[in-house]
């Protein structure tokens, strides 16, 4: 069942993912309204370099803050701003969500970025720590992240996150889920994968006898399927010079005629 109501929770699954947090303050106290259900994470960047968190805690005289629930920085300091509603989504649509209602339903990350200037190893990496951590807390998969482009783009043209592969992002999301799924595992499962895992890799590595008669090779599973392809692949190379052959001699017993 998805978390319904405000993630109080945010700085504490954050900081549990192992990434550095700051608490702005009043950050608990800070929003739009409550949240109905949340669905997921729309991803975003600020379109500059250097914006500070304030600016996404208090917005602009047009558009009253916060932006986000997550401000993040380009070395990979995670600020948490808000944990009601900000306003970040606007209108637009997405499968799962209603249309032009996203800010009731999803948490907003406001990445310091210009949007054409890539992305740091630092900040990415936090990026992707950011939605797993939040993903993981809410039972949901990385089909639960959609760049603000995905979700604005056809009604308000937004390009956001920049330079950003979407379906790439949400790979790496994936990979740091099942990364983190190992250390989920008790001591005793932990132990037992990787007993599995060690025999798994002995079978691998273990030089079988030849079973032809006489021979002395050995070699591991790979290395006798490699060579059986090695093999196949120079009959094949036989077998055609041998067909050109015949249809030379065929060629010339016809021209004999």
């Amino acid at each position: 069942m998805s978390w319904t109501g405000d993630p109080v929770w945010l700085a504490d699954v954050l900081r549990a993912e192992g990434l550095r947090v700051v608490e702005y303050p009043g950050w608990r106290d800070r929003g739009h309204g409550d949240f109905g259900e949340v669905w997921g994470i729309i991803a975003h960047h600020t379109g500059g370099t250097n914006t500070p968190p304030s600016e996404i805690a208090y917005g602009f005289p047009s558009l009253a803050g916060p932006l986000s629930q997550i401000h993040l920085a380009q070395d990979g300091t995670v600020t948490v701003i808000a944990a009601g509603v900000a306003w970040h989504a606007g209108v637009g649509s997405w499968p799962g969500l209603p249309e032009d209602n996203a800010n009731f339903h999803t948490i907003g990350i406001e990445a310091a970025n210009n949007g054409t200037e890539g992305w740091s190893p630092a900040q990415y990496d936090a990026y992707v720590g950011c939605c797993a951590a939040i993903l993981r807390k809410l039972g949901h998969g990385p089909d639960r992240v959609i760049g603000h482009k995905e979700w604005a783009g056809r009604k308000q043209g937004k390009w956001d996150p920049g330079a950003m592969d979407m379906a790439k992002f949400r790979t790496d999301i994936a990979i740091r889920l099942k990364g983190n799924a190992l250390m989920a595992l008790s001591d005793s499962e932990q132990r037992e994968l990787l007993d599995k895992l060690r025999k798994v890799h002995s079978e691998l590595t273990y030089g079988f006898q030849s079973r032809v008669a006489d021979s002395t090779y050995r070699d591991t599973l790979v290395g006798y399927i490699l060579n059986s392809d090695a093999a196949d692949y120079r009959n094949e190379q036989r077998l055609r010079a041998v067909e050109l052959k015949l249809d030379r001699l065929l060629a010339t017993a016809e021209e004999r005629r």
